[in-house]
């Protein structure tokens, strides 16, 4: 989870100085707690008290056409006051009268709101989310599904559009998307002797080598400590390695988190520091923010974070961060290589929103109009009012946004390089469950958060020294376990107490095993 936008200010929220947005993915670290806590939608619509936040003033919630929605981006100034104000416009635009309130409630805080507002009946209208999280409120019987208005186009990324799918149904319409890109230093290249961003994985080793040998850098860094971008990124290089955390066949979910592919993954993933040592010294110890560091102080040559670290370097957010100008015209912003698939690449963050049912709402209003304010504010007009001032971090959920000002003709100071290739990366996304799963489940929310991102395993390895196969098969299990004890599953998946082996990793990755044409990777069974 992480892109790193801290806490500002807001008449809508108390002050979070210091809080650092573990990304749109920072909302599953409370995700099992809270859930545990909220009461089922139909005893709760008997209780009353609990008041919504405050609004940014349009309205005192009583009056006629009074619409409430909520958005946790309150990170950065810029953004939030240009989503408030596209958000204030959906009064012209809808076919009747409307009030639109927007409350800023940053995603530390979240589910408690939602916890406490179910409970009151005084929920938004609309909500940001994650489409896990849209899929669990469906299944409590709190948010309605949106598939008419999913259905109204065709032109969705592929991983964007499994992400809110569950039960024959569409919940959550995807907002925005936002990727780990590779940001690769090309001073540091050269200075090494190396002319051009690695594109492949074979070429990110060879590249890694050279700059940790002729350099004081380190030749590439993710986050190592238990993070959510550290899962994030594995979940990533699993898909590249042609796995997966989950499957979906015959009308069941499988645990594929202890996978030969898994396993394979997770052992590329070591080698960077037991093989072939381009990681950086002290990695069990580094998590997203230490990462943004190096690369700022030059220590490391390519940096694979959440792009708002690339956004910092032009755009000083809150005293967060001085910028950089020499370091950003250096700066080469890539997908990740192409792994044994062929593919490049990386995790997707991101939001959607949700529309409540009129039980648990505050107002109460026609579907018709929630739905509405939903289809405005994902249109390629609405979207330019406010994706220049998130640049280079939001990106298109379907092509048809493509067409927006921002990448056509770039009106901010963010590099058209860059844009051009986080454009490029956002068809080829992949999303925990929901890449392999083709679907969203209610379980997931929960996982991801007592996963820390599926990051257990990886930063258990890398920093405690954790058996590989052990470490994995306790993280499938605890998954297993979770989908069990869901009520909406009526079958068993049986835990798991040897294995994987690498001779059951797909072909593509048998040739790193081997170290047949490209670099062997580091293999505690062998």
């Amino acid at each position: 989870m992480s892109s790193r936008d801290d806490g500002i200010e807001d008449s809508e929220t108390e002050s979070v100085e210091g809080t650092t947005d573990r990304t749109e993915e920072y909302s599953r670290r409370e995700f099992v707690e809270t859930a545990a806590t909220m009461c089922g939608v139909a005893a709760s619509a008997s209780l009353a008290g609990c008041q919504g936040l405050g609004g940014d003033g349009g309205t005192d919630g009583n009056g006629e056409g009074d619409f409430l929605w909520w958005t946790m981006r309150g990170y950065i100034p810029a953004e939030t006051k240009a989503i408030k104000k596209a958000a204030k416009g959906y009064e012209d635009a809808a076919d009747r009268k409307v009030n639109v309130t927007t409350n800023v409630v940053v995603w530390d805080q979240v589910f408690q709101e939602w916890s406490a507002s179910i409970e009151g009946r005084s929920m938004p209208n609309v909500s940001e989310m994650a489409c896990e999280h849209a899929v669990d409120f469906g299944n409590r019987g709190a948010a309605r599904p949106n598939s008419e208005l999913f259905n109204k186009y065709d032109d969705w990324y592929d991983t964007i559009a499994s992400w809110g799918k569950f039960d024959g149904e569409f919940w959550g319409l995807p907002w925005f998307m936002e990727l780990r890109t590779s940001h690769v230093n090309m001073n540091l290249l050269e200075k090494a002797g190396v002319s051009k961003p690695p594109e492949t994985w074979a070429e990110l080793i060879e590249t890694g080598k050279v700059v940790s040998r002729n350099t004081d850098a380190s030749g590439f860094t993710t986050a190592g400590a238990q993070d959510f971008v550290t899962g994030q990124n594995v979940t990533a290089f699993a898909h590249q390695s042609n796995a997966s955390m989950y499957d979906y066949s015959d009308g069941k979910f499988t645990v594929e988190i202890d996978s030969p592919g898994s396993l394979f993954a997770h052992l590329w993933t070591l080698s960077l520091r037991e093989k072939w040592n381009v990681a950086p010294g002290g990695w069990g110890g580094i998590d997203t923010t230490a990462a943004e560091e190096l690369y700022r102080k030059e220590r490391t040559a390519i940096a694979h974070n959440p792009t708002d670290l690339a956004r910092s370097l032009i755009d000083p957010q809150d005293g967060v961060s001085d910028g950089n100008k020499k370091l950003a015209e250096a700066t080469e912003l890539t997908p990740m290589p192409a792994g044994p698939n062929g593919k490049r690449q990386s995790f997707m963050g991101g939001s959607c929103l949700t529309t409540f049912k009129k039980n648990v709402t505050r107002h109460n209003v026609e579907d018709k109009l929630s739905l509405g304010f939903m289809d405005y504010m994902t249109q390629p007009d609405t979207l330019n009012k406010y994706f220049p001032v998130s640049a280079p971090n939001f990106l298109p959920v379907r092509r048809g946004q493509e067409e927006m000002e921002l990448f056509t003709d770039n009106p901010t100071k963010i590099p058209d390089s860059w844009l051009k290739a986080r454009l490029k990366q956002a068809p080829n996304a992949v999303r925990y469950g929901i890449t392999g799963a083709g679907r969203a489940a209610p379980f997931m929310g929960s996982l991801e958060g007592s996963t820390s991102g599926y990051s257990t395993a990886i930063s258990g390895m890398i920093g405690s020294n954790k058996d590989p196969k052990t470490a994995l098969r306790s993280m499938a299990n605890k998954a297993r376990s979770t989908i069990n004890d869901a009520d909406y599953i009526d079958y068993e998946l049986k835990k798991k107490t040897e294995g994987p082996s690498l001779d059951d990793a797909p072909d593509a990755v048998q040739p790193w095993i081997r170290g047949d044409g490209v670099p062997k990777i580091h293999n505690p069974y062998a």
